[in-house]
Parts: structure tokens; sequence; C-alpha cells
């Protein structure tokens, strides 16, 4: 099921008695219905809500404040009394209808109880609701952050006026039956339909578990009912318009409903790529969204397939893997986990698939959640990974909080939904152990490599380090070369990505303007002295798609500009040989790239290597080294480089391993320098491309 934020509608009067014209700001107005509360102990669901696009929200909301208690509740508390200690208590059980009303009149808020005052007080300023407001009834918001406040009970009518009825007129109201004033909407829940019968939202839709049944809006506290004014806003994430042209090189969602990105996980199966990935902005993820490939080059965006449940602050990272009985039942697993806010925990759940695109959520029977003896119960419990376990079923690696020391946390499964924690494995950090954080470490990913077994392993000190063990259980030391794998400068959480023909690796990275992209795929390779490395995968080729002829100048200067103009929007691809210094000592080669005037961002690579990212006049002069990265790996003298360039992001790589992937400042001029400090056999065989445009090209094969 894919599920959408709800786009916010124009609230237009357009009852029988009124004419189709946008109606001036609602300001005075009354929130009214007859209500069943299934319990008096639900906290902060609402009975009838009037929200605009802004997340601006009045409503009609039991127990935020104080348990049993009705309340006028809003967006951050802006027009809500928190000081509920004399308010009287409900005492309604789940067969009695009570009406609860509240008006806003000028500057102040009145609540009533079948007609009887209950609270009064000043608001300060009242919340005007003009032409982006829309309906719910049973949900107290949702937006952005995702859906909250779900109420439990019943509901036997609902209606919203545009005026501030007194409490005679509040009083004489009956459910179901006409009144004057007449309400601006209405949905008395009559002949099983859910409509609002003034027509001020024609468009209407159960969510969830929502439903109407006896002349009643039956709400069991997952599911609500979402009105507006024209039906196109009811569409699911999928169906909102986006540009889901496809994207290479550096992917970015572009849905308003998806969000921004971050952790990313992938899997393979039957010739196409699935990319899933955490959505929303950051501290409140609301869901994991996917993009599709035929090629692991070319991305297109689906839009939204999961969304956090209700009552969940926010919605973690997972993996994805066959079922242990995948030949007869033909699903696949996907895990998730969502934190439960304060006095709450984090826990893993988990969802199942027959397609990889359309997933249900399995039942809380299957959450999964830390032991006790082992784990802190208030700590991470995150973004399981999962490898065969010998004997069957798989294990899983955590990102969790063992107790007395730092580390990850183990489990493992036997049919693949149903999890048993186990003793964490031991992290030996030897002289690394500044690099770890009880409060923030983060295993991504563990997968066997020859006869060893790889675990990535990120730090709140910056990066993403390897470490290595000889069984899946540990211990796992650190990697003696290249132990920092992938720079936190803004990259973070690769994972392993198996598939039929190379082991893969994904990560995400940001440019400085605070944007997530996914990068290309790299290959994990082992080198003869058992070095983890990120290396270029040959799928990347299929960017390579418009030639264009390098025009190489004299290297004659420190920094020789190459004759093209590159347009930086669209991907580019530049290779060549490079020589590399003699000696460590020597001046230093690499490449420039100008974004100013007179400025730019220089890559120089040392004779060992070792390579430093940073800004440098453009005469080669003032240069300010902002990262340095040195893979410790034997290099040729003479070596093959790519540099990929898009926006603001580069990727460079030496004898085909990524050195960095690195963001640059704005402003970029789409000139690019050699810096070769007057040696004339610095560089040769210079080739570049622009990438699988397909709004302008054809990739080619």
């Amino acid at each position: 099921m894919r599920i959408a934020i709800l786009t916010v509608l124009p609230l237009l009067c357009t009852s029988t008695a009124r004419t189709a014209a946008a109606t001036p700001p609602l300001g005075d107005k009354t929130l009214v219905a007859w209500v069943a509360p299934a319990n008096l102990t639900q906290q902060g669901g609402s009975v009838l809500t009037l929200i605009d696009k802004a997340e601006h929200f009045d409503a009609i909301v039991l127990g935020e404040v104080a348990q049993g208690k009705w309340m006028a509740g809003s967006d951050n508390f802006r027009r809500t009394h928190q000081d509920q200690a004399n308010w009287p208590l409900e005492s309604a059980d789940c067969h009695t209808f009570v009406q609860i009303a509240i008006t806003y009149h000028g500057e102040r808020v009145t609540l009533f109880r079948n007609g009887n005052e209950y609270a009064s007080y000043a608001m300060g300023q009242a919340q005007p609701f003009g032409d982006d407001a829309m309906v719910l009834i049973g949900l107290r918001c949702v937006g952005v952050s995702g859906e909250f406040g779900c109420f439990t009970g019943a509901i036997e009518d609902a209606r919203i006026y545009d005026t501030a009825l007194s409490a005679q007129q509040l009083g004489s109201l009956v459910p179901k039956k006409p009144s004057d004033p007449q309400p601006l909407a209405w949905w008395p829940f009559e002949n099983g339909k859910a409509d609002d019968v003034m027509k001020t939202f024609p468009a209407s839709r159960l969510e969830g578990n929502a439903r109407v049944a006896d002349g009643k809006l039956v709400l069991d506290g997952k599911g609500y009912l979402r009105a507006a004014r024209d039906v196109k806003y009811l569409a699911n994430a999928a169906d909102a318009p986006f540009d889901a042209s496809p994207q290479t090189m550096f992917y970015k969602p572009r849905s308003q409903q998806t969000g921004p990105m971050w952790d990313t996980w992938l899997y393979y199966h039957d010739g196409r790529y699935y990319l899933y990935y955490i959505a929303g902005p950051p501290d409140a993820f609301h869901g994991v969204a996917l993009a599709t490939s035929p090629d692991g080059v070319h991305w297109t965006e689906q839009g939204d397939i999961l969304r956090k449940g209700v009552g969940a602050i926010w919605m973690g990272s997972g993996s994805v893997w066959k079922s242990c009985n995948f030949t007869q039942d033909k699903k696949f697993i996907m895990s998730f986990s969502e934190w439960r806010g304060p006095g709450g925990q984090q826990s893993i759940f988990f969802a199942d698939s027959t397609d990889l695109i359309h997933w249900q959520r399995l039942g809380n029977e299957y959450e999964f959640k830390q032991d006790s003896r082992w784990y802190r119960t208030d700590g991470y419990w995150d973004a399981i990974y999962t490898i065969p376990r010998d004997g069957g079923g798989r294990y899983g690696y955590v990102c969790a909080q063992p107790k007395g020391f730092v580390g990850v946390g183990f489990a493992q499964t036997l049919d693949g939904t149903h999890w048993e924690a186990l003793e964490p494995p031991k992290i030996e950090w030897g002289k690394y152990q500044h690099l770890g954080s009880p409060d923030n470490l983060a295993v991504s990913g563990v997968e066997k490599i020859g006869n060893h077994y790889y675990m990535m392993l990120c730090t709140s000190a910056g990066g993403t380090f390897t470490f290595v063990a000889d069984s899946p259980q540990g211990p796992f030391r650190p990697a003696e070369r290249n132990i920092l794998l992938l720079s936190n400068r803004n990259n973070t959480f690769p994972r392993f990505f198996p598939t039929p023909d190379a082991m893969l690796v994904n990560h995400h990275t940001w440019a400085r303007n605070g944007e997530v992209y996914f990068p290309v795929l790299k290959q994990a390779a082992v080198d003869e002295q058992g070095a983890l490395r990120l290396k270029w995968w040959k799928g990347n080729e299929k960017l390579k798609c418009e030639a264009i002829e390098v025009r190489t100048p004299p290297l004659t200067e420190q920094v020789a500009l190459l004759g093209n103009t590159f347009d930086t929007q669209r991907g580019l691809i530049l290779e060549g040989r490079i020589e590399l210094p003699a000696s460590k000592q020597a001046a230093r080669v690499g490449l420039y790239i100008a974004h100013g005037k007179d400025s730019g961002t220089a890559i120089l690579v040392d004779g060992n290597g070792a390579t430093e990212f940073g800004g440098m006049r453009q005469d080669g002069s003032n240069f300010q080294v902002e990262d340095r990265v040195d893979r410790e790996a034997s290099l040729p003298r003479t070596c093959h480089f790519r540099l990929l360039l898009k926006s603001s992001l580069i990727e460079f790589y030496l004898d085909d391993q990524m050195i960095q992937c690195y963001n640059l400042p704005g402003g970029l001029t789409g000139r690019i320098g050699l810096v070769a400090g007057g040696r004339h056999a610095a560089f040769s065989d210079l080739r570049a491309w622009y990438d699988a445009n397909p709004a302008v090209a054809t990739p080619s094969p």
C-alpha cells in the first residue's frame, strides 16, 4: 500500500445555501460532534480537526494534556489552555454519546459538554483558516512529520459552523437533524456514507480501519476520515504529480509527498534493482520510499510504499531479504524500526511483499525488541542487516547499545520473521577506542567476503570504519589497512548490496545546502592484503552517453584550464591517466574545479596516492586543506583517474578505487583545470562524457 502525506485543500463555501465563491478567512467558528469514547485513557486523539497547509489546526481533543479531559487542540498548544486541573473528567462510556463543542469568538475559546460550559479562556490570537484548509475526523494532525493523534470510539454526527454558537443554540442541536443556522460542513454518517452533506468538502475518504456502521463513524485508533474540496487531492503518493523521469549519477527524490531521503538499502531480483530509503525531514522520518532501476544506473522514483504507524514519532531504516519459505510463499521481508517517543523505546517491525513494490505491514506480534539481559531498552534498536545463518534462517546485526561497553546488536531468526536477540559480538577496538561512542554507533552491514566477515561500522567520531572477524559472532578486530572506508564529511551509512555478479555498496551523501543524494553504486573488493576497498563498478559504464572532445591546453602553468566549459547540471565523467609525483615530497598533481572568478576546489595527489581536497586560487596558491584521504594502496606510478561531477557533488577515483565522494561550494563555472606543476607528462589520454540524460539522449548499451 502506498500512503501519501495529505495535501491540504482549499476551503470553499459550496453548500446549497451558498455560492461557490471562496469565503473570507474563517475566524469565528464552532466545532461540534456527538461522540462515545471507547476508553478514557487514550491520549491526544482528535474527534474533529480543521487544519491548513502550514499545519495550523484547531481540534476537539481528548486527554492530550490531562487524561480523561476534553481540550481545544492546536499546533504547538498555541490556542490550548494547559492548566486543566479544575476541568471536569469525562465519565461517558463507550455506549453513551455526549455532545462536545468548541467555539472560537474573537480572542476567546469556550468548550461545551451537552450544551453546558465546560471551560473558557482567552486564547490571545485566533487562527484564521482560508483557502487552504481541510478536515480530519478521528485524527489530530497530518503533515510533513506524519499522522498524529488517532481517536478511538464512535462519532454519531460532526459539524463545523462559520459562527460561534451560543450555549442555547448548542443545546438545541439534535444529531442527524438540520439546524438554523446551517452548518458550513456536516457529516451525519447516514446510509453508510461518510460524506459532507453540505458539499463544502465533497471529496472524502476513509483511511486505515475507519468504517461507517449503524449510522456512526467507528474508529479503533488505526484510522480516520479525511475530507477535501477536490478528489484529486486525495490521491496517493504514487498518483500525485511529480517529475518521475529517470535520474542518473546522483539520485534525489522529487516528490513533495516523499520529502528528503536518508538511509538507503537495496535489493536485486529478477534483473531489477530496488532502492529503498527513509523519507522525510531529519528527526521526523515518516516512511519508506522506493526507486527502481533496470540497470543500477537509471533510477525512476516510485514514491512512498510504507508509512510509520499511529503513535510512532519517526521511522528508522532496515533491509530486505527473502522469506525462509520463499519457494512456497514467494514473499520478501522488509525490516524497519519505529520510535514511540518519551517513555517508549525503539522497536523493529516487519512487512512483506510478493513484488518488492507493494508492502503489507505485519502485525505487532512480530515486533522485535531489545533483550534487557544484554541491551539498553532506552537505546538504539535499528537498521537490522541480515546474512544467511548456518543451518538455516538468518543472522542479524542491529544498531544497538549493549550494556557496559560500546558495540552493536546481534540476533537470529529461523523463519525470517520471528527474531531472537543474542549476546552482542565483541568489538576489539584496540588503538581505535576513541572512535566509539555509546550514544551514536551504527553497524551498517556485515558480509562474508572470502574467508572473513567484514563489518562496516559508523561512529560519531566521523566516518565508516572496517572491522574483520573469522565468524559471524566475532570478535571483530580493526582492519589493518584502509580502516577508514568512507569519510563522514558528507557521506554515511554504507550498506552492502549483494548481486549475482558482484558485491556492491551503496550509501547516501549530502550537498552543502543540506540536500541528500544517492550516489553511484560501488563494488566491494578485498585486495591481496585483506583490505576492503570500494571500487568503480563496471555497471556504471552505462553512464557514458554523450562523448565530449576534451580540449587540452599546454601544461605550462601550475593550473592549466581545459578549453571546455562543461554543463555541470548534467552528469560529467572525466577520465585519463595521471603520472604521480616521484616521491611523497615532490609537488603534487591533480584537478582544479572552478567555482568563482579566481577560486576553486583542488584535488591534489602525492607520490603515495594520498589525496587532499580543499579551496585554492586559480594560480595554484593559497591551498586550504578541507579533507585528506589515504587509502594505503600500492598504486602504479602512472594510473587511471576518474572524476564524476554533477551540480555540486563529485566522486574521485584512482586506479578504479573510490578515493572520496565530496561536496563542492556552489557557483561552479563549468571550467576544470589540470594541476600539473608544469610537467608535460603529468596527464594523458583525457576523455569525457555527459551522463545518460534521458531527456536529451539514449543510454549506450
